[in-house]
């Protein structure tokens, strides 16, 4: 009875001393909410509230901490570095949530260069909650680390395995959903399809841990060959014959483009998008409704250019980063095989959202992004003149009908004033930091406005059948928590209209061939390829065929938790998404065998092949000076001599000149070839490389 009552009380002072863990794990989550959330009274209401989830939260923390513990053999330094990198991550989450209305997932891991673009917001959120959150949270952490009772200093290895095994154990079941889950036993639910409420109802650190999973989806119920092939074979083709007509198809996806000036409040000196009101009242227009806010265009043009649904994907995930991995059919591959040059335009690194590799996956044949550029910017990015004015000269070079897809960037946030050298459009309804937002978003909507008119102004006078189709991806991110939004009017709190106010984007398809008619568009982005591609007589696949038919019944796709709502058929669905795992995640049944000629074996980044026409040497001195001119030649090449970059000066299109030494040479034969670089110092285009003779006047055009 004694040595009973003695393992009792050994294991009791055992349990005892482990409680300032639970209790350091407790603090560090209230911490981690505190900053994510960015209240001191919602992280209260939160913790006193919500029980469960603050315990599960609190026991993720608990499963690193021992964990590490194991691993260090340090409580402390642990505890340190658990907190540190739990809090930075929360921060991170408020910082997003402020400005994009979603929180950090873990899938944003994957597009750290992104988080450039929300330095202007960062300083101004280092304020008082911030602050006195991170001062008290040192204060009582080191009361609980040093005066309460102590975990053993020194941890023997067995300790340290069975602490190690513990903590393994116990993070699995909080991962997992089987039979051992602790998310069941707490019946707590993955809000996967609105993550802000999921970080809002389940705690930060859950929600991340319940997210990693959807790194990769789980298989459809009945997904297999027959199940496709079924489906497939069932719909009937959305253009039984196809027209007579191939018409150029231009796809713009205007940055941040909406129609400002329906904010009943506001009032502006002049309409900052005359020609598109203009447009929109003979041609047909409307709204799609946009799977993001603020940002994410990425999956905007994910939904466009391939008709898959962001429905079927976790929120804030980001398929060019995650998922497009092989050939995937989109309008680029469908309008490729039907003798269409495809071609993609995009004023921004072709690194960013992995776009150079994506854009060969659809099928694309060509891909100018920034660095083929020249250099027209209208405030940080390039111009959209400018864009239009490659769109424009991309169709003069071929021969035969032009499928083009261009993204604009000159009205890519932030709207803060001193963006644009000037701000013509004066609002007035509104005064302070949202009165300049507004303006500034104004300037930015006339830029393309004026783009729209340069493109339809010049294929109104081509005598080749085109269409425009011209669209925003999202709504602009005006301010911290809906700011501008909400001081002009526009939205309230707990706004019951909230998803239509701040996902509706507006969108206009133009042509200049076919007899006036007026559609009034109002779908999901997912379903603008089918729609062009029966407005344009073109045949498309199965799944564009699938697609235009259950549009004509379920135009608009929103968010799950408003399919009731919405009247939503969710069972209706179910096809649209085994359809679409088929495509991006199973075997591609569907496809058949034309699964493998969806990319272009020729895709090239830029114009076109660089090629090396002429060469021309000239002395200068005790220098030589290089003039190269031939095709595609980008402002921003640059010349190698002997594989060593020489410096580049672009004083006219399609030549450039270089300065070599005779130490830079280093012999009187020299090799010369051009490369264009990204921002990352990387090659993404080299031209033929050509021999010449720096004693000749002029290089003979050996290539090798």
């Amino acid at each position: 009875m004694g040595e009973l009552q003695f393992a009792i009380r050994h294991y009791g002072i055992q349990t005892a001393r482990r409680l300032p863990l639970f209790l350091c794990s407790v603090w560090i989550v209230f911490l981690v909410e505190l900053l994510s959330r960015g209240k001191w009274g919602d992280t209260f209401g939160w913790t006193f509230l919500a029980i469960p989830k603050l315990t599960l939260n609190a026991l993720v923390v608990l499963g690193l901490l021992l964990l590490l513990s194991a691993l260090t053999n340090s409580v402390r330094l642990s505890f340190w570095l658990v907190a540190t990198v739990c809090l930075a991550f929360s921060l991170i989450s408020g910082i997003k949530l402020e400005i994009l209305g979603v929180p950090f997932l873990p899938w944003d891991l994957l597009l750290t260069s992104e988080t450039k673009d929300m330095t202007p917001y960062i300083g101004g959120l280092f304020n008082f909650t911030v602050i006195s959150g991170v001062v008290v949270f040192i204060a009582v952490s080191l009361l609980l680390l040093y005066k309460l009772p102590r975990v053993a200093v020194k941890l023997k290895w067995k300790h340290r395995t069975t602490m190690g095994l513990f903590s393994a154990l116990l993070l699995v079941s909080i991962y997992n959903d089987g039979a051992i889950s602790l998310k069941k036993l707490a019946n707590i639910e993955n809000l996967a399809w609105d993550q802000t409420e999921n970080v809002k109802t389940n705690g930060f650190l859950l929600s991340t841990i319940m997210n990693l999973k959807f790194l990769n989806l789980k298989e459809p119920s009945g997904y297999n060959d027959q199940s496709i092939r079924s489906i497939a074979s069932s719909v009937p083709p959305a253009v039984p014959v196809a027209g007579d007509v191939k018409p150029n198809i231009i796809v713009v996806l205007s940055e941040s483009f909406w129609d400002a000036t329906q904010v009943k409040g506001l009032t502006f000196s002049q309409d900052p998008i005359p020609f598109y009101h203009a447009l929109s009242a003979k041609y047909s227009s409307g709204t799609m409704l946009s799977p993001q806010y603020g940002g994410g265009t990425a999956n905007v043009e994910f939904e466009v250019l391939t008709g898959n649904s962001m429905r079927f994907l976790p929120q804030g995930s980001i398929p060019y980063n995650q998922y497009v991995d092989k050939g995937i059919d989109s309008m680029a591959s469908i309008l490729k095989r039907q003798g269409y040059d495809t071609t993609a335009i995009n004023p921004f690194h072709s690194w960013f959202y992995n776009s150079k590799k994506v854009y060969e996956n659809f099928g694309f044949s060509k891909y100018i992004s920034q660095e083929f550029f020249e250099p027209d910017y209208e405030g940080p990015y390039l111009s959209d003149r400018s864009v239009a004015k490659y769109i424009i000269e991309s169709g003069e070079k071929t021969p035969g009908p032009d499928f083009i897809f261009a993204n604009t960037m000159q009205n890519h946030y932030h709207y803060y004033p001193g963006k644009f050298k000037e701000n013509t459009i004066e609002v007035t309804g509104v005064t302070g930091e949202a009165k300049g937002l507004f303006e500034t978003l104004a300037q930015g909507l006339q830029g393309a406005d004026n783009m729209l008119k340069q493109l339809v102004t010049y294929y109104e006078q081509k005598q080749e059948p085109t269409i425009i189709v011209f669209f925003g991806d999202h709504l602009p991110s005006l301010g911290e928590n809906y700011k501008a939004y909400k001081d002009s009017g526009y939205l309230q709190e707990n706004d019951p209209d909230f998803l239509n106010k701040m996902y509706r984007v507006p969108v206009l398809v133009w042509n200049n061939y076919l007899p006036q008619h007026q559609d009034k568009l109002d779908m999901s982005p997912s379903f603008l390829s089918s729609y062009v591609l029966k407005l344009a007589e073109r045949p498309g696949t199965y799944y564009t065929d699938f697609l235009y038919q259950l549009s004509q019944k379920s135009p608009v796709i929103p968010p799950k938790n408003m399919y009731a709502v919405m009247g939503i058929d969710e069972n209706a669905l179910q096809s649209y998404e085994k359809l679409q795992y088929d495509i991006m995640f199973g075997k591609q049944y569907g496809y058949g065998d034309w699964a493998g000629t969806i990319k272009d074996p020729n895709y090239v980044l830029g114009p076109g092949k660089l090629e090396i026409e002429d060469i021309q040497v000239q002395a200068s001195g005790d220098d030589q000076v290089v003039k190269v001119s031939g095709q595609n030649l980008p402002h921003n090449g640059v010349v190698l001599i002997n594989g060593q970059p020489a410096v580049t000066e672009c004083k006219k299109l399609g030549e450039l000149t270089a300065v070599v030494t005779p130490e830079a040479a280093g012999s009187q034969e020299f090799n010369i070839e051009i490369v264009v670089k990204d921002s990352k110092d990387i090659v993404v285009a080299t031209s033929n490389k050509v021999a010449y003779s720096a004693n000749a006047a002029n290089a003979a055009n050996e290539v090798k």
